[in-house]
């Protein structure tokens, strides 16, 4: 059979949200004639409560057939971005929301009050940006579209397949995007770059790259952009996964500790922080070695792994991040976290000389006054003693 020609107009759905079934957003992808333009519409008015009761897939469904009727050939799209289009009511009716012919569904809530919408026309502020590729890097390239997915690590993370060789390809897109991810992605690219060849830390394969996913017309000459980068996949999961199972290990976790350990001091030397310690960023390689991710230092963190200080700190400013501290305080808190995950270990391991030992410098790590605690140093004197 010949292959069916995908249609001159189409929708192409992303993203759907909405506030416990309130004031609705939904990005697509407007494909017209072989150009496209990414959009993101958003319902500025509180909804009646009867849609507001139907069911998430409801919900989205009537929307959706809403968005499907609306004449796009009078909006003024944006090229090369995404055109955020917010929608209002009016009580006028001039220059109101235009419903394709054959499309008139009064029973659908939104179509039926399209004569009174207005609709405000801006570039997304909250858009997904793109770096564009400095070749200045001299990384390894990779080209997204030779990627082959093979599943779904984590909402940023997949495992993907170039050339039989296994990847984790962390990307700059995500399900809950903030303008400040695509600045700590490459933040963390340019760690990582920095840290090539050391033990203990997640080591960078190259660059992910693309055409623009905004691109409105195909001729159009634009820069590739970065969508991501590749890692070494370790294939033996995370602390995590090891600390919810109730197997005990007898030598391994001084090893790891001792590994994650010397991996923190390597940042610290380079005066880079991680601020994230905890068990689901140290992964197991192939040979049970354990590893540090996620290492760009300004990313998200975890409340209950800061140091108690840290926490203070943040408290007397909600402005401030862990990140925007003095050098000293960021170590301090790698450090306590450490401990904290020293602790962790201890608990895994079936052997009494190694707990009692791991949970001893656990405890210096620890202590409530950080003037007493031992320092990452002493720790690491202390781990490589004998039992």
């Amino acid at each position: 059979m010949p292959e069916k020609t995908p249609p001159l107009r189409r929708l192409e759905f992303k993203s759907f949200q909405d506030r416990n079934g309130d004031r609705p957003s939904q990005t697509l992808i407007f494909h017209n004639n072989g150009s496209s333009w990414w959009i993101k519409f958003t319902v500025d008015w509180s909804l009646p409560e009867q849609v507001r009761g139907l069911g998430y897939f409801k919900r989205r469904f009537v929307f959706q057939e809403f968005l499907e009727a609306i004449d796009f050939g009078q909006l003024q799209l944006l090229d090369d971005t995404v055109t955020s289009i917010t929608l209002s009511l009016t009580e006028q009716s001039q220059n109101s929301i235009m419903i394709r012919d054959g499309h008139q569904n009064p029973a659908n809530s939104f179509i039926a009050v399209a004569h009174q919408m207005r609709c405000k026309i801006a570039e997304d502020p909250k858009r997904v940006t793109y770096p564009t590729l400095a070749r200045e890097r001299c990384l390894p390239i990779f080209e997204a579209c030779c990627l082959q997915t093979v599943e779904i690590v984590a909402p940023t993370v997949s495992r993907v397949m170039f050339k039989q060789h296994t990847f984790a390809y962390k990307t700059i897109d995500r399900p809950i995007y903030e303008p400040e991810d695509t600045k700590h992605v490459m933040n963390e690219i340019g760690v990582l770059a920095e840290l090539r060849g050391l033990p203990g830390i997640a080591q960078l394969v190259g660059l992910v790259v693309s055409e623009n996913p905004y691109k409105t017309y195909p001729s159009t000459n634009m820069p590739a952009v970065i969508t991501g980068f590749l890692l070494e996949y370790y294939s033996r999961g995370s602390l995590e996964q090891i600390f919810e199972d109730e197997f005990r290990f007898d030598a391994l976790p001084i090893q790891w500790a001792l590994q994650i350990g010397t991996a923190l001091r390597s940042l610290h030397k380079r005066r880079r922080t991680h601020l994230d310690i905890k068990p689901s960023n140290i992964v197991l390689d192939a040979n049970e070695n354990a590893v540090l991710i996620d290492v760009s230092g300004t990313g998200g963190y975890v409340w209950e792994w800061l140091s108690p200080e840290m926490q203070i700190l943040i408290q007397q400013n909600s402005e401030t991040s862990p990140a925007n501290t003095p050098f000293e305080a960021r170590v301090a808190t790698d450090c306590w976290a450490y401990g904290r995950l020293l602790s962790a270990l201890a608990e895994k391991s079936g052997t009494p000389g190694i707990n009692k030992k791991l949970q001893f410098i656990a405890d210096g790590l620890t202590k409530a006054a950080p003037e007493s605690r031992i320092s990452l140093c002493d720790a690491l004197a202390q781990l490589n003693e004998k039992v």
